[in-house]
């Protein structure tokens, strides 16, 4: 595409560096981007009409946040110390994408961060009483139009008020796939020869879709396996004893295949935010009087350990890394070490 060329950034910056009560140095910056000429998509014309797609230079997005990190030093006798932190926060909004218009305004892309998940509302399950005596929904409850549903399947809101559940009734689910705020804090501590190093690092202001990550989230379905979350499904057998319909949080179990109970929506969309202990190590250095006489300047032995801990929703709930949604778990691993120098 001869046309195409490179994309524009007018970026505005204002920071600050100080040294406050003597040992704590402080670093901010604020900034403000704006991009023209991204290359994208060019989706302003519908399918329908028949074209070729092509991408071009419409994209048109801002960027905006700030950056802080601070680091404070001290000593008391043989007890020194250093403790930093930092954080930062970024939110795009997408100014013009060649967007179709959608039908109703609720559900345009524009004017939102990127990576906003857009999909319906689930209001509840439907019940046995929203049903007749042939398997019909009763009058007043608008009609999905993602084939037949039964009791236990997943409810959505008619935002257009038209009486009919359809990809004109999606909206802003979730917040952006990628976090707005990242965040580490830890410090390192000496005394009398021993050393302590910690880093928690974290990310909060993202949202994941449950469903991105199907074989683990959709039960039974195609022969699939059920994993622990599938206890939670909406259940009602009453010749059985069974009633879970006040605490279900998924739709019925099935082994087929269920359009409805697996559209994009606000039911499997979860909290990405973690905070995790990234590193942690502790070790000694022995007396360099000691060490000299047998020709060697410092040795040090060191415990370590990466990936400790994560404190996070989603690994809670559902056994799954926020950090590597989807992929392979994040890895746990422990050191033992010797440090030598002569």
């Amino acid at each position: 595409n001869e046309d195409v060329v490179p994309e524009k950034s007018v970026k505005y910056n204002v920071g600050i560096d100080a040294v406050l009560f003597d040992g704590l140095n402080l670093t901010v910056d604020a900034f403000l981007d704006k991009r023209s000429d991204i290359l994208t998509l060019d989706n302003s014309k519908m399918g329908y009409y028949g074209k070729q797609y092509f991408f071009s230079n419409v994209g048109e997005m801002t960027n905006r946040g700030f950056e802080a990190s601070a680091i404070y030093t001290g000593k008391n006798g043989d007890f020194s110390y250093r403790l930093n932190g930092m954080v930062s926060y970024a939110r795009n909004t997408i100014d013009y994408m060649a967007e179709i218009a959608p039908a109703n305004d609720f559900s345009a892309k524009t004017g939102r961060p990127y990576g906003t998940i857009i999909g319906l509302e689930a209001e509840r399950f439907y019940d046995v009483n929203d049903f007749d005596n042939a398997g019909n929904l009763i009058e007043g409850i608008p009609t999905p139009a993602f084939g037949a549903v039964q009791p236990g399947d997943v409810k959505y809101k008619d935002l257009d008020g038209n009486n009919v559940v359809d990809q004109n009734d999606v909206t802003a689910i979730g917040k952006s796939a990628f976090p707005e705020w990242y965040f580490s804090f830890g410090g390192k501590f000496d005394w009398k020869g021993f050393d302590l190093e910690v880093l928690f690092q974290g990310a909060a202001g993202a949202s994941v879709n449950l469903l991105d990550n199907w074989n683990q989230t959709v039960a039974f379905v195609d022969n699939g396996n059920a994993y622990e979350m599938a206890k939670s499904a909406w259940a009602y057998y009453p010749t059985e004893g069974i009633d879970t319909r006040a605490k279900a949080r998924f739709p019925r179990l099935s082994t087929l295949s269920n359009e409805n109970n697996y559209q994009t929506s606000s039911l499997w969309i979860r909290s990405a935010d973690y905070l995790k202990l990234r590193n942690l190590e502790l070790g000694y250095n022995f007396s360099a009087s000691r060490l000299q006489k047998a020709g060697i300047d410092n040795l040090r032995v060191y415990l370590s350990g990466h990936n400790l801990m994560t404190f996070s929703g989603l690994l809670r709930n559902y056994n799954l890394d926020p950090e590597g949604f989807g992929y392979y778990p994040t890895v746990k691993s422990y050191n033992v070490g010797v440090s030598i120098t002569f």
